[in-house]
């Protein structure tokens, strides 16, 4: 294992959550995974939203299953998750990461995601959760449990997603006490070709003291076009801001 690599060793479980609607937590959730699948190492992204998001959609560009995470959860009828159902249920991207979807059918409740991580962490492959925008739905309580696992909050550059992102940061807080914002990474994607739209410094500053730190997304073009996302089709600085942000995520776990 190379020195890069290992500072890509994703910790076993990481949330990304959403500062609000159209925040980037799919691709930022995206981008972690394929840059760790990239460099050999086993991951899996999980759709973990409320009534089920694009995940998949975005970013399956090897396969697309019609399985899912609803299906999985009932094949096992409580017992172990098998490994071919596992498979079955997951698509895939062409960096080597899986993706495992929800459709809604019913609504989460804890077992499916506890399940999830136990079959994840008992074949030491790292789980990537995309949750939206909320991180209150009981059904995360088995994800909330680990007190290393490192947090996501991705916001857009944009003056008004800068106020909602204090409401994200007061519910991390007050659901996981301040040492859930110490583990806590904020990714600041721009979406905007123009540039940047806000001074990112500026809220560095703020932000010095409360989170572990800032990661910065600049604008791609493969991104912003909403089609299904190919990790060689990233521009090479995307790539490096997805590789910071998965050793930040590596650190947070092991300090």
């Amino acid at each position: 294992m190379t020195a890069t690599q290992s500072t890509l060793t994703l910790p076993p479980l990481t949330l990304v959550l959403g500062a609000c609607g159209g925040a980037g937590g799919t691709t930022t959730a995206l981008g972690i995974v394929n840059v760790t699948a990239a460099h050999g190492f086993p991951v899996v992204a999980v759709d973990t939203t409320p009534a089920g998001g694009d995940l998949a959609d975005r970013g399956a560009d090897d396969r697309l299953s019609k399985g899912n995470l609803e299906q999985l959860v009932a094949t096992s009828a409580g017992g172990p998750i098998k490994d071919d159902v596992f498979e079955a249920c997951s698509s895939r991207t062409k960096a080597g990461a899986r993706v495992l979807q929800r459709v809604g059918e019913h609504t989460a409740g804890n077992a499916d995601y506890g399940a999830v991580d136990l079959y994840l962490r008992a074949r030491a492959v790292a789980g990537v959760y995309d949750i939206g925008h909320r991180l209150r739905p009981s059904y995360l309580a088995p994800l909330l449990t680990d007190p290393r696992a490192p947090i996501v909050l991705s916001v857009p550059c944009r003056a008004d997603a800068f106020n909602r992102m204090r409401a994200a940061l007061e519910t991390i807080a007050s659901t996981l006490g301040q040492a859930g914002l110490a583990r806590t990474v904020v990714t600041v994607s721009n979406q905007d070709a123009a540039g940047w739209q806000v001074d990112v410094d500026l809220l560095r500053e703020y932000l010095a003291d409360q989170v572990w730190g800032i990661e910065q997304i600049p604008y791609d073009e493969h991104l912003a076009s909403g089609v299904v996302l190919d990790h060689t089709a990233l521009a090479p600085q995307t790539v490096a801001a997805y590789e910071r942000l998965s050793a930040a995520t590596a650190a947070i776990a092991v300090q």
